[in-house]
């Protein structure tokens, strides 16, 4: 089984830039598609292809990828007269690398093997850092075999491919990982927002941190800037994180399952999302941490 010629991206923000770009460098023929057309135009001067509808590049392309931010903007593109659904035939295939939930995922798995495409649920691990460097974690899901076909592109964009089973298992992982994630993220906000309450340097945190081997984590060190910096660019947009938080407390509810932790998490990050924090990085948790309590 080859590769399909011409591959479609559909996604072109922080994520979907890095990644189409790094598929870009790897020689594979791009057709991009974006809402925001004016992202086109990077690629466009690459000489990629772009598309003026996600079924025109669906039409073009024998594999569709998808990397947007939540279900309402898959649907914006699927769905449809001018969607991908509708020019999805035998011998073609998506893959989802957006994060959405596992109901939205094993729907979509249904739709695609109504049109005799094949379908791959492969949400990624790692923020911007990684995903300009390809060295995101594909978390994949879907026919082994099809995975398999398609693990060089799926390589071109990250350092490694965890298969975790039939779909929607490789967005069911993902929240998994993602739960650790944001709770790291509060963990360090509260962390250097006791620091400063207790008179010292936040600095001294990832001092001691760097120097434990047990605690010495990457993470931390992709954060440090933010947190004594007090300035939050988007690696990983709060407003996104917050989505994920949604859907693991929705599949944990539907399992007869509490997550506590999880639950305040979410509840610090809906606090920063009231505070007009979503579009920055998901550890501006700390401003409002360090917001002096109403008495």
């Amino acid at each position: 089984m080859s590769i399909p010629p011409r591959i479609g991206f559909i996604g072109l923000g922080i994520m979907g830039r890095a990644m189409a770009l790094n598929l870009h460098k790897a020689g594979y023929q791009l057709t991009v598609y974006n809402r925001t057309r004016q992202r086109t135009a990077e690629f466009a001067d690459l000489g990629c292809d772009v598309a003026a509808t996600p079924r025109a590049l669906a039409k073009a392309c024998g594999l569709v990828i998808t990397m947007v931010s939540d279900p309402a903007a898959m649907d914006a593109v699927l769905e449809g007269p001018e969607g991908v659904l509708g020019a999805l035939s035998g011998g073609s295939a998506l893959i989802n690398m957006s994060t959405v939930s596992p109901s939205y995922t094993a729907a979509l798995s249904k739709k695609c093997w109504t049109a005799g495409a094949a379908f791959l649920d492969c949400p990624v691990s790692g923020s911007k850092p990684a995903a300009e460097a390809g060295k995101l974690v594909v978390l994949a899901a879907g026919d082994k075999a099809a995975v398999e076909k398609y693990s060089p592109v799926l390589k071109a964009m990250g350092r490694a491919v965890i298969y975790a089973g039939p779909a929607p298992a490789g967005t069911a992982l993902k929240l998994c990982v993602n739960l650790i994630v944001a709770q790291l993220t509060t963990a360090l906000a509260e962390s250097a927002a006791l620091a400063e309450a207790q008179g010292i340097s936040p600095d001294l945190i990832f001092q001691t941190l760097r120097e434990n081997p047990a605690l010495n984590c990457g993470y931390f060190d992709l954060k440090k800037e933010n947190i004594l910096k007090k300035d939050y660019p988007p690696a990983f947009p709060l407003k996104h994180m917050l989505k994920d938080a949604r859907f693991m407390l929705g599949e944990a509810a539907a399992k007869r399952l509490e997550l506590p932790v999880t639950a305040a998490a979410a509840a610090l990050m809906e606090k920063a999302d009231r505070s007009g924090y979503g579009d920055k990085d998901l550890s501006v948790i700390l401003d409002n941490l360090t917001e002096p309590l109403a008495r």
